[in-house]
């Protein structure tokens, strides 16, 4: 009997969570990539502002490499699985990701050097700015370059594609 109950509660759980993936996915893929972004972001700024606080601002480009680092790969699986639902090889999909953040820290650490040295503004409000120009920057990035999918085609579809010749 309470073996019964236990069972139906976990099995509750289990359903209940089927549910609230499948209703995640739902959603427009640039809602979850929106969502998933902030809340990455959101970490991210967390993690700059508290190394900030332990090691010092003086030392802000250390401080950014490092929250890069360290967010990268739980924003690697989240955008692979809850994003793009990419099926592509994980050590691939992470290099290019890897080539996208090398991009967006060299651009996120000019944003940052322009407006804090260059425009005296402080270090906490030019970090905000930057991420919210990386946001737009990486989701085109990661789409059409890190998670982009392949068009798999039956052998049906192969074979009457040789015969399209006004699709080519």
């Amino acid at each position: 009997m309470l073996w019964d109950k236990i069972s139906e509660k976990i099995r509750f759980f289990f359903v209940k969570e089927k549910n609230l993936i499948d209703h995640w996915f739902d959603f427009d893929e640039r809602l979850r990539f929106g969502f998933l972004a902030s809340v990455n972001m959101l970490f991210r700024y967390f993690l700059f502002v508290v190394l900030g606080i332990v090691f010092s601002t003086l030392h802000y480009q250390i401080i950014l490499l490092i929250m890069w680092l360290l967010s990268s790969l739980v924003a690697f699986y989240s955008y692979k699985v809850l994003v793009f639902q990419s099926e592509g090889s994980h050590v691939r999909e992470y290099m290019k990701c890897l080539l996208i953040w090398a991009l967006s820290y060299v651009i996120n650490a000019a944003v940052l050097n322009i407006l804090v040295e260059k425009l005296f503004w402080n270090v906490y409000f030019a970090q905000v700015i930057a991420i919210g120009f990386l946001f737009i920057i990486n989701y085109l990035l990661f789409k059409h370059f890190a998670f982009k999918q392949e068009i798999v085609m039956t052998r049906w579809e192969k074979f009457l594609s040789l015969f399209d010749v006004l699709g080519k």
